[in-house]
């Protein structure tokens, strides 16, 4: 059985009342209590810029020189991209770390008692 719909009411679902008011909240005949819309969450704002968890994003000379020595160390460019890919795929920074913390753990048959 199709609904009708009456203009600024709206049907009650267990007695089949009609409830005048789109924003009523119950039904005064036998008390059912109508689910209210969820509002949509806000919008994010396009204009703010992106907080990191620094207060500085600026690149110093320590970094640069870090990163070359890295690049040395690693043997060249091509390297330090496919270390990078790696730790992409590992999920993280902070994983690609666990994962070797783990990995140079010491093994129980290099222990002396």
């Amino acid at each position: 059985m199709a609904k009708r719909m009456r203009r600024g009411q709206k049907q009650c679902p267990k007695c089949a009342a009609w409830v005048k008011g789109t924003r009523a909240k119950a039904c005064p005949k036998c008390g059912h209590q109508f689910r209210a819309k969820k509002k949509a969450a806000p919008a994010p704002e396009a204009a703010e810029p992106e907080k990191t968890a620094k207060a500085s994003v600026m690149v110093t000379l320590e970094h640069v020189k870090a990163v070359a020595l890295t690049v040395k160390a690693l043997g060249g460019f091509t390297p330090l991209n496919e270390l990078l890919g790696l730790i992409k795929e590992v999920g993280g920074v902070k994983k690609f770390k666990d994962l070797l913390e783990a990995m140079s753990a010491p093994e129980v048959d290099d222990i002396k008692f």
